[in-house]
This record gives C-alpha cells, sequence and structure tokens, in this order.
C-alpha cells in the first residue's frame, strides 16, 4: 500500500515510464535494463538538440525520417580492400560529417542512413595500408552539386536512389575533412553461428541502439561459406531483439549440398517499413549479381521477422510475382500486431520506432494486408500454442493466424511450443525440411491446399 501511495506523487513521465517496463517483461521480448538506457539516451540527444541542432542527432531521434542513399560503385582498381563512405552536410552547421561508413568487399553499392537534406559524399581507401582512412587517401566523391535527399522523392518508404560513383585508387586526392577512422575487415562469412558476432546481446542492441548495432554489423546479410551460385540461398530473417544464432537449429541439419544459408541480420527497433524495403533491396542484388546468378531463393522468418519479409516480398510483388523467390516460410508472426506493442506507444516516454509498426490497426499493418506476396508466392505458415495459453506465450493466437494472411496461406501448421521453441521442435523441424525440398523442387504439395497441420510438441 505504500508503495501505491508512494506512486501517485511520481512525475507522469516517470509513471509511463513504470508501465512501460511492466509491458516489456509481460511481452518478455525486450529487457527493461535495455529501455531505460535507451530512454536516458533520447532525454539526453533531446536536450543537446535544443541547444545545439545536427544531422547526426536528428539522425538518431528521428529515424522514421531518415532515408537509405544508396546508388552503384565503380572501381578502376580491384575491390579486395574495404571502402569508407562519408557524408557531409550543411544542414545546421558547415561541413558536419553526418555518416562514417565503411563499405566492406566486394564493394558493389554505397550506402548511408540520413535525414533529409542536402549531401556531399567522399570515398577513401587506405593506400598506404597503415590501417586508417585518411584524408589523404580521397579515391572518389560526388559531383560539386550535392545530393538532394528529399521525403517526397522516396517511393519505397526507405530509398533515394544516389548517382554512380567511380573510385579510382590510382589518382588519390586530398579532402578538407577531419578523417582518419580505423580500418575493420568483416568478411560476411562466419563458420558458425556460435561466433560470438552473432551473440543475444547485438540483437537487443540492434532494438535500443541500431548505430552503435551498425558499427558491429558493417553490412546486413551473412553466409557461412563463400556463395555458390549452384545452391539454393534459404534467407533467414530473425524476429524482434534477436539474432541469426535464433536459427541455429534449424540450419545445423540443413541440407547443406543442396541449400545455402543467408542471414539478414538488421537492428530490429528500425520502422519495419524501412527494414522490409532494404531486405527487398538485398534480395534483388541477389538476383541480378552476375558473379552470383541463382536461380531462386526461399525466404525464412520469425516473429517479427515475419512482418519484415512480407513488407519486402510485397514490395516486390508490386508488378508481379518475382520468378526468383520460390517460397515463404514464417514462424510465429504476429500478423495481427501485439497489443503491448500498442500499449507502448501509448505510454512510453520514449517509443521505438518497431513498436509503432507492431502495434495492432497500425498503418503498417494495414499496408500489409493490401499487399499481394502471400497470394503470388507459395507460403506455409507456422504458429504454436501452450496448452492452457492463449497463445505462445509472447503472441496470441489471434494475432499469429490473423485471418486477411492465415487464409492465403498454402498451408498452415500448429505445434504445442512456445515462441522460442517452435525453432527447436522436432516436429517442426522436419515438416520444415520438407517444405523446403517441395519448394526447391517447385512441384505442388499432394495435400489439399490451405489446410491446417497440427501437432504436438515434443
Amino acid at each position: 500500500m505504500r508503495f501505491l501511495r508512494d506512486r501517485r506523487r511520481l512525475p507522469s513521465s516517470v509513471k509511463a515510464a513504470l508501465l512501460t517496463l511492466v509491458v516489456l517483461i509481460l511481452a518478455g521480448c525486450s529487457s527493461a535494463s535495455q529501455y531505460l538506457d535507451f530512454w536516458g539516451r533520447v532525454r539526453t540527444q533531446q536536450k543537446e538538440f535544443s541547444v545545439e541542432p545536427t544531422a547526426r542527432l536528428l539522425r538518431e531521434l528521428r529515424p522514421d525520417d531518415s532515408f537509405l542513399l544508396a546508388g552503384p560503385v565503380g572501381q578502376k582498381t580491384n575491390d579486395e580492400e574495404p571502402v569508407l563512405v562519408v557524408a557531409v552536410t550543411d544542414t545546421f552547421k558547415k561541413r558536419e560529417i553526418v555518416v562514417e561508413r565503411i563499405l566492406q568487399t566486394p564493394v558493389l553499392y554505397y550506402q548511408a542512413y540520413l535525414p533529409e537534406g542536402d549531401y556531399h559524399l567522399y570515398f577513401f581507401a587506405d593506400l598506404n595500408q597503415n590501417g586508417y582512412f585518411e584524408a589523404h587517401e580521397l579515391i572518389g566523391r560526388t559531383a560539386p552539386t550535392p545530393i538532394r535527399v528529399r521525403k517526397t522523392e522516396i517511393r519505397d518508404g526507405l530509398t533515394f536512389h544516389g548517382p554512380a560513383i567511380t573510385l579510382d585508387t590510382n589518382h588519390p586526392a586530398t579532402a578538407d575533412l577531419p578523417v582518419k577512422v580505423q580500418v575493420r575487415k568483416n568478411d560476411f562469412i562466419f563458420s558458425s553461428l556460435d561466433d560470438a558476432f552473432f551473440d543475444p546481446r547485438y540483437g537487443e542492441m540492434g532494438m535500443y541502439d541500431p548505430k552503435k548495432f551498425f558499427t558491429h554489423t558493417q553490412r546486413f546479410i551473412f553466409a557461412l561459406e563463400r556463395l555458390d551460385p549452384d545452391k539454393t540461398p534459404v534467407i533467414f530473417v530473425h524476429g524482434v531483439a534477436g539474432t541469426p544464432r535464433d536459427f541455429k537449429h534449424l540450419v545445423d541439419d540443413l541440407d547443406r549440398k543442396h541449400y545455402q544459408p543467408l542471414f539478414y541480420f538488421y537492428p530490429s527497433g528500425m520502422p519495419l517499413r524501412k527494414l522490409g524495403s532494404l531486405l527487398s533491396d538485398i534480395i534483388r542484388v541477389l538476383e541480378e549479381n552476375k558473379s552470383f546468378q541463382s536461380r531462386k531463393a526461399i525466404v525464412v522468418a520469425h516473429s517479427m521477422g515475419g512482418l519484415v519479409s512480407l513488407a519486402a516480398l510485397n514490395e516486390l510483388c508490386v508488378r508481379e510475382s518475382p520468378a526468383f523467390v520460390k517460397g515463404y516460410i514464417s514462424f510465429n508472426t504476429p500478423y495481427g500486431g501485439v497489443a503491448s506493442a500498442g500499449k507502448a506507444v501509448q505510454n512510453a516516454p520514449a517509443v521505438v520506432a518497431a513498436w509503432r509498426d507492431t502495434a495492432p490497426d497500425s498503418s503498417f499493418l494495414n499496408d500489409l494486408y493490401q499487399g499481394s506476396a502471400v497470394r503470388k508466392i507459395p507460403f506455409h505458415l507456422f504458429f504454436s500454442y501452450e496448452t492452457g495459453q492463449s497463445g505462445d506465450g509472447t503472441v496470441t493466437l489471434q494475432s499469429q493466424l490473423e485471418h486477411k494472411i492465415q487464409f492465403a496461406a498454402d498451408r498452415t501448421y500448429g505445434f504445442n511450443a512456445s515462441h522460442m521453441s517452435i525453432l527447436h521442435d522436432e516436429q517442426a523441424r522436419q515438416i520444415f525440411y520438407r517444405i523446403l525440398d517441395v519448394l526447391d523442387s517447385e512441384q505442388p504439395f499432394h495435400e489439399e491446399k490451405k489446410s491446417i497441420v497440427k501437432a504436438r510438441g515434443n
């Protein structure tokens, strides 16, 4: 009772934070301590921005209003070394460096996540091999006219298409910028999902601190071996605060002579529409890359990753069914939204962008239902429930089986398992492998379409 009496005297912002922490704990998908760090960081950034506004702070405070400036890269020399791209603007103060991002090999395109504004891009290589990108190692830049990033010119919700840039290491120049960035060679291939690179703490980081997450990953797609055009890529998309390690059990016994697992490792706190648009661009690159040119791919998603994946596939299906994507499989995806996310949006003093999109009846979800991917691409929906519960312990059955999505599925499979344990369920895994083989062979299932299969959990 004393706590209740004391709680009445707490500031409204603190009450809201306490309620948000309760929601997070009940949701079971994020840590309260991470949220407190996030809330504190946002409050500090808001104060700093009010005193001295910068484009860097604006990007942190308003990720919904930032966009991915991207364009092709051509090189007059070999592409075996990473390249640094630096984005500069005069929006708030003269010659502000907004982004310093290392582009790992092969450098096929550049990317910089930026708020609206006018930008110059500069590209550097470690020509003297001293372990740093430095101002005198400039190998390319945009024309004297800046690139004007404007929301009105962005059609997919994320990407602003920039000009092609040619990089030439044979004729370096010097940039009037304070550039000295340590070179990091982070290849996209790891021998195991047990590698520390995929530690779960990076999933939490991606939820609450995307900038720090990007510093860790440097890219979005990772593999366990070199790309092989003779194998079928299976693109795994993790859920909220997740990492590729979540799929370890499914990948362990995957037929690696026939299938090539790829992992979309993304900061799950970002707007889902933008994450989906980025994934669609990556799928296009995989299809069009002349050195890879796989004939087909299958997308597999867990939890919120299903929302990201479906947004990507909807974008690919705007004109017609993409011949490259042969199937889509989702596990325990909240197609109907998550009530706790809606409560957090209403009550939290600082809101993670992904919460807005996963709140029931969000504009993102409503747009998702209007897409055609689940009707154009073979779709298999896995859901789970725990005995005596109305869902899997995190997502309700009603949300997993949202009728606009469920009835479009070729088949639906139910298991007595929790939100995460379905990825370890042996029956679910064997059915998953069988679906992969059918999708890869492009043969229809013999059983009646749109039937529901229920199985006991182990």
